[in-house]
């Protein structure tokens, strides 16, 4: 019977250390980003953990970072929002963003590397280098009915930005309108 219970302790014990290490709390493969007008859904690309509380101290809901590291140590990071109500149309969103990196800086480059269409929604990719942070960025931006959505990739250097970026393209590939979560709220 002792013998029993020593094996029941054990495996009882290791479950709950095995369980611990695979699901870390506020990590998922998939996240819903939802505001007043919109909402989508994306997946987080291969080798890459979506976190939706490690940058709430920045207004972060909705971050993503290479697996194996944190949103802080990552050298690549992504980060999903969706743009001031003020913002409905995709092109005029767009040329804020730029008018708004120049003010930071009159070499900032950009750069549109696609434009195509999810459902009948169009979408961009810009390729960003410089700023306020001197980053280089490549950000997903997409119309919905009365809103825009973008997922923004940085990272610190050319090479990094080389070697991931195209992880974006796993985004655009994993994206869903979810109308059924505009102006959603969370029970408290």
């Amino acid at each position: 019977m002792r013998k029993l219970i020593f094996i029941l302790i054990t495996v009882s014990q290791l479950f709950t250390i095995c369980n611990a290490q695979t699901n870390q709390k506020g990590q998922f493969p998939a996240g819903i980003v939802y505001g007043p007008k919109g909402a989508y859904k994306i997946d987080a690309p291969e080798n890459w953990i979506l976190d939706n509380k490690s940058g709430l101290s920045m207004r972060l809901p909705c971050v993503l970072y290479i697996y194996g590291y944190t949103w802080q140590n990552s050298p690549v990071i992504m980060y999903a929002k969706i743009a001031s109500t003020n913002y409905e149309n995709i092109n005029a969103f767009i040329d804020f963003s730029i008018k708004e990196f120049k003010k930071e800086d009159s070499d900032f480059y950009h750069k549109e590397l696609k434009t195509g269409k999810i459902d009948s929604n169009k979408y961009v990719i810009m390729d960003y280098q410089g700023g306020p942070y001197n980053s280089y960025e490549r950000v997903f931006y997409i119309q919905m009915e009365k809103a825009v959505g973008y997922v923004v990739f940085s990272a610190r250097n050319e090479e990094d930005f080389n070697k991931y970026s195209d992880a974006i393209f796993e985004i655009v590939e994993s994206y869903e309108y979810k109308p059924e979560y505009i102006d959603y709220k969370e029970d408290e």
